[in-house]
């Protein structure tokens, strides 16, 4: 089945063709209204643009209906969707399009400048399509479709490629994992439907953008494949906008990462609005949940949220904790229909409790990296897929995160996980955020370095460090106690607010 095909099934058996879809801003797009425009999508670039079955259209546009009618109208026609982040800069915008040879590219117009530096040197883009105004050298996306026909959906096998997720590329050039249409089908069935449990009457808000894996199945693959109702907002999720999204279209269930609910939390705190009366469930990935932010939030609103483990290769959540069981500051237990395993240092499984490198596997994963035969032999190994992920197993099978693979470092020749020292960190009352890495001293050795970030009225200086340390030496052993504390205004983090550590294992001193 065409993922297409099975993205509608729920609302046609269901009889909610003329129910809303997508809310965007003042829009409101039925599921008949968006059958009819992904069908038109499909006719226009392959009648009138040329583009055949195995061909990308890339997409690099800020959240709308555009982004979800052009990644299901290529799908639907048997070419490869490639979503692509708004964040990247010109040089990275062009190296995607040029690795996966994106036929045509469907755009919003913040992109334009970019685009129009590096146009010359994408011999294969011969489309642009724009899903908010025109330009020169690109059309209008919606005019264009006002006289398209509209196009049957391919019948496809479950393995055949459907489109291109390509990761943050934070060590090293992005890759592209692809992905088949039984991928995407595999998430709802198991994920959405099994874990979340999320109904036609259900209205789901996603701080994550289209654009990453995990926003892709909240704000796309979720809501349609249940037949419910995806809420769309172009904007970056500031607390006002996020405050904006609740009030105004009231959304039942609400995915956020990390940062999203630690800036809430400080929103609320400094007297800010956050009207959460509609949300019945609150969903974290992308990055570990800290148990600190679990309890704020929960005083705050009275909602649980339900942290779990995800990635561009498996798409989404394949570890997470559930309704019925949740250890707050651990990423829980397999999604049902999927497996992990923790791996020791030389290679041998681990059995019962323990720590070790992090493999999955599962019905969706990734079978490989678009013209990357090396990467995906190294992360695909057989039915398993690597991490690069280190995990506590508990003696009740809940997963603990400890940090990436190179994350971790010795001091003293001892292990130190900064995830440890960063929660005796946030449990600190002025301490909003905290990141731990290792720094050279003068001797040369690795000591623990701190960089924290503290709640509005709170002082940095002398006075607040020695407290900090203080607080962290009554909690940890000597060699994980942090030498150096930096006070920073923010993290330095990626668009999807993953910490970015290198910059601060790469940060000045002084």
């Amino acid at each position: 089945m065409n993922l297409v095909e099975y993205l509608f099934k729920a609302a046609v058996e269901g009889g909610r063709l003329l129910q809303p879809a997508i809310v965007f801003e003042g829009r409101r797009v039925s599921y008949g209204e968006l059958a009819r425009q992904v069908g038109q999508f499909g006719h226009l670039i392959t009648a009138e643009l040329g583009v055949k079955a195995g061909e990308r259209v890339a997409i690099a546009s800020r959240d709308c209906p555009e982004f979800v009618i052009a990644f299901m109208g290529s799908a639907a026609v048997g070419a490869l969707a490639v979503p692509v982040s708004t964040m990247l800069t010109a040089a990275e915008l062009a190296y995607v399009l040029d690795h996966c040879g994106a036929r045509v590219l469907v755009a919003s117009s913040d992109q334009l400048e970019k685009l129009q530096s590096i146009r010359s040197g994408l011999a294969q883009l011969s489309n642009v399509l724009l899903v908010d105004g025109e330009a020169d050298g690109a059309s209008n996306l919606q005019t264009a479709l006002a006289g398209a026909g509209e196009a049957e959906i391919l019948d496809v096998a479950a393995d055949a490629p459907a489109f291109i997720l390509y990761t943050s590329g934070s060590t090293g050039p992005p890759k592209g994992a692809v992905h088949v249409h039984g991928n995407l089908p595999y998430t709802v069935e198991h994920c959405c439907k099994h874990v979340l449990r999320v109904r036609t009457e259900d209205r789901l808000f996603s701080s994550s953008k289209l654009f990453f894996a995990y926003g892709l199945g909240n704000s796309l693959s979720f809501p349609l494949g249940s037949g419910a109702t995806a809420i769309l907002c172009k904007d970056r999720p500031t607390p006002p906008v996020v405050a904006g999204v609740f009030e105004r279209h009231r959304p039942t269930v609400f995915f956020g990462v990390p940062a999203v609910y630690r800036s809430l939390i400080e929103h609320r705190a400094q007297g800010g609005a956050l009207d959460t009366s509609s949300v019945k469930l609150c969903v974290s990935a992308g990055e570990r949940l800290p148990e600190s932010i679990f309890r704020e939030w929960k005083e705050l609103t009275g909602l649980d949220i339900l942290d779990g483990i995800g990635s561009t290769e498996m798409l989404q959540m394949f570890i997470t904790n559930t309704r019925e069981r949740i250890k707050p500051g651990s990423s829980g237990q397999p999604v049902p229909g999927y497996e992990a395993k923790l791996l020791d240092a030389q290679g041998r499984d681990i059995e019962g409790a323990g720590t070790g490198s992090l493999l999955v596997k599962g019905g969706s994963a990734s079978p490989g990296y678009w013209r990357d035969p090396e990467k995906t032999a190294a992360t695909m190994l057989g039915d398993w897929m690597l991490t690069g992920d280190i995990y506590r197993r508990d003696d009740e099978g809940f997963y603990w995160f400890e940090g990436r693979g190179d994350d971790l470092f010795k001091v003293k020749g001892l292990w130190v996980s900064p995830v440890e020292v960063e929660d005796a960190l946030l449990s600190c009352p002025g301490v909003l955020e905290a990141a731990v890495v290792p720094r050279a001293s003068e001797d040369g050795m690795n000591r623990v370095a701190a960089f924290v970030v503290l709640k509005s009225g709170e002082t940095a200086g002398a006075s607040m460090e020695d407290e900090l340390k203080a607080r962290v030496r009554a909690l940890l052993p000597s060699h994980k106690r942090p030498s150096q504390i930096y006070f920073l205004d923010e993290l330095p983090r990626t668009a999807t607010g993953k910490l970015q550590r290198f910059k601060l294992r790469d940060q000045p001193s002084t």
